[in-house]
């Protein structure tokens, strides 16, 4: 009996490989205006300890997406079912790259950790050096005062 042909399928073409489908549009929240660059540092104080909430937030959710992901890849059913000439052949080329998906979510929630405590600090850094800049700034003379 012949195969029927495959129907089309629907949406644009091109994109990733198995989704033909184009890279979905940013829709994170909006970036800020950066003001005229001209050797200025700007640091928004609040932009940063958000950053850093949101990081470890993300870790939160990656650590229960590491759970769930490593326990339908250990508990799951043997892929293509119990056929042992196709689901066997597809099982050693899926293995690795399966295995290598499971290291890089189980790394990921760390590393979203450290990020978040890097832009803690960051922010830290950043809010003492202003403390400090605007306490050396209090010991200038005014102007026009004739202090030294």
């Amino acid at each position: 009996m012949p195969t029927p042909p495959l129907p089309d399928v629907p949406g644009p073409t091109g994109g990733y490989r198995n989704a033909p489908t184009g890279v979905p549009p940013y829709s994170g929240p909006a970036l800020p205006t950066l003001p005229a660059l001209d050797g200025t540092l700007v640091v928004d104080f609040a932009l940063v300890g958000k950053a850093g909430a949101d990081a470890g937030r993300a870790a939160d959710g990656m650590a229960a997406a590491w759970t769930a992901l490593g326990s339908a890849a250990l508990f799951g059913a043997a892929p293509w079912g119990d056929d042992p000439a196709l689901g066997q052949g597809f099982d050693q080329v899926f293995a690795q790259p399966r295995d290598d998906l499971l290291k890089a979510v189980q790394a990921l929630p760390d590393t979203l950790r450290k990020l978040a405590d890097a832009l803690g600090a960051t922010r830290s850094t950043f809010e003492k050096a202003d403390e400090l800049a605007t306490e050396l700034a209090w010991t200038f003379p005014v102007p026009g005062s004739g202090g030294a």
